[in-house]
């Protein structure tokens, strides 16, 4: 299943950014896309990643498997390897990560435990790598407020 948010609707017809679910996906299978190479894949290619299934191990090879397959396609190069995400960092249900919680509290909204327990996976990582983005700081506030209101895409 491929998860948006409200404010990604507008670059996901045109998929011209990485969805916010996409790049967790790449993060737990440590795998880097920029931006350049991500606009070389056609629109059917970036369709399929959203849409891959990466939970189980045998998913998570044939996601990396692809992933590497159009970045030797488009950039002649395999796919830029990083460090795996370890997953805890966003989804322990009993520990908000600080920089969630300092980036809501200065949003004038603080996470609770209650709040942080009840939401999903995909929810508390987008809440995460929105509050440590350094270049749209912003769309921590949209997604706060949506996951608050539980009004989400799928």
């Amino acid at each position: 299943m491929f998860y948006s948010f409200r404010y990604e609707e507008a670059f996901l017809p045109t998929m011209s950014r990485l969805p916010l679910h996409l790049r967790m996906k790449l993060d737990l299978a440590g795998m880097k896309l920029s931006l350049k190479v991500w606009l070389a894949f056609s629109m059917e290619e970036r369709t399929v990643l959203c849409h891959l299934p990466s939970d189980h191990e045998e998913e998570k090879n044939a996601f990396t498997a692809y992933v590497d397959f159009l970045c030797r396609k488009y950039r002649g190069a395999p796919a830029e390897r990083t460090p795996p995400a370890d997953r805890t960092t966003w989804d322990n249900p009993h520990q908000i990560p600080p920089a969630v919680m300092e980036r809501s509290l200065g949003a004038g909204a603080g996470v609770t435990p209650q709040q942080w327990q009840q939401w999903n996976s995909h929810q508390r990582y987008a809440l995460y790598k929105t509050a440590i983005s350094k270049n749209e700081p912003e769309n921590f506030a949209a997604v706060l407020e949506e996951v608050n209101g539980s009004k989400e895409k799928k």
